[in-house]
């Protein structure tokens, strides 16, 4: 038998979703979390304010223009403690004899009545005074929503990852990632855990796991001019680059951050060694990329192999071009 019950002069559908709606605002408990949907006829909440796991269940029973509404409590948690609670005094009672015992779990069992009797007559009175104000106006009141935490910066960067694999991939828009999305929310999931949810169906997050990138330590600075070096020297641009970043600083993070992150995707972050490194030539030969931006690749290598002719190494070819166009 279900704790309380009413009929409302509504149909299921728009029962079902105005009392989600005041789920998710916190309107019926402050740090609610829905764990359980069938829509239109079953809500499964944790509240916010639940000491031992309790659980209201909210059942919807369409009954044509109307809707029965069923109030029901989910009280495990606080029997378990009950039970544990008996135990450990009816133990007590056979090894001290002592009556105080009994008078302890006598104390203890009415505080937990009045726990479970206190939340009872709360989300009673809460959720029907809420039905009579929807039944009343016939309209769902628009919550302002508790602050809804924001994404951690990894989990953006899956919601961006899967966005564009969909488009790119399987061809499809950033609504069949959100339907996604919410078919994993209508479970209980919260957004964050979706999109994770979503990630591992699409072998992301095992990716990840396998090979975690390793922490950058070099500063942004020098980060940026291997970046420089390799979308130069690599048949890429410098307004690409520049256009990659602008994509990460967009997600929120800082221009020092997305250098990081980008070189991090490269491969740059590490210590490279001393025949590695980017010679001195390097951000001269960037410069000069961007100088013949309107001329060609083709038309830059032939200037510099003109000076190689003459002796020159590469790096000092590069050097006398500049020299010739005014940019050292």
């Amino acid at each position: 038998m279900p704790y309380w019950e009413t009929t409302v002069n509504l149909p299921a559908e728009m029962v079902y979703h105005a009392i989600l709606n005041y789920v998710k605002a916190g309107e019926f408990s402050k740090g609610a979390k829905v764990k359980r949907l069938m829509e239109p006829t079953y809500i499964e909440v944790k509240p916010g304010d639940a000491a031992f796991g309790e659980r209201v269940k909210i059942g919807i029973t369409p009954q044509g223009d109307k809707s029965q509404v069923q109030l029901d409590f989910d009280f495990r948690g606080v029997a378990a403690v009950w039970l544990a609670l008996f135990a450990f005094d009816l133990v007590a009672l056979i090894i001290t004899h002592d009556i105080r015992a009994l008078i302890g779990l006598s104390f203890a069992i009415m505080i937990l009545i009045m726990i479970t009797g206190s939340m009872v007559g709360r989300y009673m009175d809460r959720l029907s005074k809420f039905l009579s104000f929807v039944e009343q106006t016939g309209v769902i009141p628009e919550f302002k929503k508790e602050a809804e935490e924001k994404l951690p910066a990894d989990v953006d960067a899956l919601y961006q990852r899967l966005t564009r694999t969909y488009s790119a991939v399987y061809g499809r828009d950033v609504r069949m990632v959100e339907r996604k999305i919410q078919s994993y929310m209508r479970t209980g999931l919260s957004r964050e855990e979706a999109i994770k949810k979503l990630a591992e169906s699409e072998g992301f997050l095992e990716v990840a796991e396998e090979k975690p990138k390793p922490k950058p330590s070099l500063p942004p600075d020098t980060l940026y001019k291997r970046l420089l070096y390799k979308y130069s020297v690599y048949g890429r641009s410098i307004p690409a680059l520049e256009r990659k970043i602008e994509e990460l600083t967009s997600l929120g993070l800082s221009r020092e951050e997305a250098i990081t992150r980008l070189a991090e995707e490269e491969g740059l972050t590490g210590r490279l060694e001393v025949a590695e490194e980017p010679s001195p030539a390097s951000d001269i030969y960037s410069r000069l990329v961007n100088l013949y931006i309107r001329r060609s690749r083709e038309a830059l290598e032939r200037k510099i192999e003109e000076y190689m002719k003459e002796g020159l190494s590469r790096e000092e070819a590069i050097k006398k071009l500049a020299e010739k166009e005014g940019i050292t």
